[in-house]
């Protein structure tokens, strides 16, 4: 019987290599496996969606467990090459460790847990039976290669080693029924190489038909909980280890991840009987926030982008690529947001987030989507095996070939960073010609309304600088010193010639006035500024009003006009160079100005005699 040829075994050592608890592929993901393993598996199946087929991506995480002496899956045999693999590690305490835990654990457990994960709608794995061909060897027996093509969301062969951190033993199993009716079940453990009976073993070991290390291809006698029914898919995860609440992090995880396949129904998860889709992912971001202690979350803010932002249209031309390449952002302002965008691919998966904004000019967040496919593929090959970004490295050493391809590469990055950063620059208030709001002066002057646009949200292209506060600062006119000079003793002239007068006599010295308070109210309706100057001494004084940058140089800016009230009559003030007067004061009586600016610009105001 078929059975009798099923059970575990790994290849013989024959090149006498060494391999230990730092696999290759694993070791990409052992940061955080509570984020990696369910990106990692959603990935996967959004990639095997059958094109002929209508509807989303079908994909079930469900967890049951398995009788240690089911004989099926000969678990003796496996706790055997767990024991041969401590023994063959006994000089290195860290390996030996590790194994020894494994098979202590395996001795007792009763029961196994298994996590398995299901897609529909998918065309399964091809080529069962080839010895070195299709996807089911790509993802059952190779390491660091992928028959994915270029621009898919997992192409680099790396993913498939995720699940493995989520074992208590490194196995997994699987299943597959494709399109062409062919079924295949195998599993792999990915553990060390070992010593048995004088002969040297390969680190994995396999599960399915011992000759060969072929899958099972009839199911007819697997449990039905293995079995498959329709084309797709099964990966069943052995010793499933994570704690009671892998469900909370994996619709954490999968909805922030995959936030526009599911809005733009391309793909439906159901996790352990909790269903993520188009229709319950405002509810499930809601319940995501709740269960944060500050009780936000950044799905939130990528959600609001994706559906209330303000949307921007980016086309890439590519070399030797005739379409065009859209990109597609939607932007959204607002005091709550973190300055962060969401980067992602048209499958609907996220890469990376983007934040490294230096200096916004109002709080955002965004949400962009590489439209272009021939974009998609050429932008995967930048990224790294955990998609954290795109990282193009150009090597003159390498073939001229290539360094050009990644100069275009970058090139093109460049360019949609430049872009995002411009449109995020103009989120700002346009310029207005007529008037400036003042508000800002928070400590000083007073507000008719707190309904204003605060000078945060104004364009930095009016002013470079950014400005940190706003304050009008009064100061007095400088006046020259008096020069002491020494009394002459008079000598005793009893017939004083007199002096005759001077025929060009000094006008007399102009008294200068002194400003004791000001403060100004915004008219929100007629747009303009009432300035309330109130002078400590009597004279003429003049005006200058100037913006000081945050390295605390000043800058001129311009005055469109200057009017003083007096009761219901306005008055034009002379403005020469931003100074406005000579205006005559008197002293504690109350001067009102309106001013308007040229343009409205996040400028830190100076008001200072001259």
């Amino acid at each position: 019987m078929v059975e009798n040829k099923i059970g575990w075994s790994s290849a013989e050592n024959t090149d006498n290599s060494r391999s230990g608890l730092n696999h290759a592929g694993i070791e990409n993901f052992k940061d955080n496996p509570l984020y990696h393993v369910p990106r990692e598996l959603t990935q996967d199946a959004l990639d095997a969606k059958d094109p002929k087929k209508d509807g989303p991506v079908l994909l079930e995480f469900k967890t049951f467990t398995v009788k240690k002496d089911e004989s099926l899956f000969k678990l003796d045999e496996l706790t055997g090459i767990i024991e041969s693999i401590r023994g063959s590690w006994e000089n290195d305490p860290k390996t030996y460790k590790h194994f020894d835990k494994m098979y202590n654990t395996m001795k007792v457990e009763e029961e196994i847990v298994i996590l398995a994960v299901r897609d529909s709608n998918t065309i399964g794995l091809s080529d069962v039976t080839s010895d070195d061909e299709g996807t089911w060897n790509s993802l059952v027996k190779s390491s660091g290669h992928s028959d994915k093509p270029a621009g898919s969301n997992g192409s680099r062969g790396l993913g498939k080693h995720a699940p493995f951190l989520a074992s208590r033993y490194s196995a997994v199993l699987y299943g597959t029924l494709n399109k062409q009716g062919e079924m295949g079940f195998q599993g792999v453990a990915k553990l060390a190489t070992y010593k048995k009976d004088g002969i040297k073993y390969r680190e994995n070991i396999y599960y399915g038909i011992k000759n060969g290390y072929k899958p099972i291809t009839d199911l007819s006698f697997l449990p039905d909980d293995f079995k498959r029914k329709e084309v797709g898919t099964d990966k069943f995860i052995f010793g499933f280890k994570f704690d009671e609440n892998w469900k909370d992090h994996f619709v954490k995880v999968i909805s922030e991840n995959f936030l526009l396949a599911f809005y733009e129904e391309k793909l439906i998860v159901n996790v352990d009987g909790k269903e993520i889709s188009k229709d319950t992912l405002p509810d499930i971001i809601e319940e995501i926030c709740q269960s944060e202690p500050s009780g936000h979350h950044i799905i939130k803010e990528f959600y609001t982008a994706l559906t209330e932002g303000q949307p921007f249209s980016l086309v890439i031309n590519i070399k030797d690529v005739v379409e065009q390449q859209p990109v597609l952002l939607y932007l959204a302002k607002g005091d709550e947001f973190s300055n962060t965008i969401s980067m992602n691919r048209s499958s609907g998966m996220k890469i990376f987030n983007k934040d490294n904004f230096r200096k916004p000019p109002v709080r955002f967040v965004g949400f962009l989507t590489i439209k272009g496919p021939d974009l998609n593929k050429i932008l995967s090959e930048t990224e790294t095996a955990t998609h954290k970004g795109w990282h193009v490295n150009i090597n003159e050493n390498s073939e001229d070939e290539e360094v050009q391809k990644n100069k275009e590469i970058k090139r093109v990055i460049e360019k949609i960073d430049k872009w995002i950063s411009g449109n995020v620059h103009g989120l700002a208030p346009k310029i207005k010609k007529e008037s400036i709001d003042l508000i800002g002066l928070e400590q000083i002057l007073p507000k008719k309304s707190d309904k204003s646009e605060p000078l945060a949200e104004i364009s930095e292209e009016a002013l470079k600088e950014k400005i940190k506060s706003i304050k009008i600062v009064p100061l007095s006119f400088s006046q020259r010193e008096l020069i002491k000079t020494k009394k002459k003793k008079r000598k005793n002239n009893p017939n004083p010639t007199p002096k005759p007068p001077n025929p060009n006599p000094k006008p007399p010295r102009e008294k200068k006035g002194n400003v004791s308070k000001v403060r100004s109210i915004y008219d929100e309706i007629n747009e303009f500024y009432k300035v309330v100057i109130t002078p400590k001494v009597t004279g003429n004084v003049k005006l200058q009003i100037q913006a000081m940058g945050e390295n605390g140089r000043f800058v001129d800016i311009s005055l469109n006009d200057v009017k003083l009230r007096k009761g219901n009559q306005l008055t034009t003030v002379s403005l020469t160079d931003n100074v406005v007067g000579p205006l005559g004061l008197v002293k504690d009586e109350r001067c009102e100005l309106q001013i308007t600016l040229n343009e409205l610009t996040p400028y830190s105001l100076e008001v200072h005699t001259v």
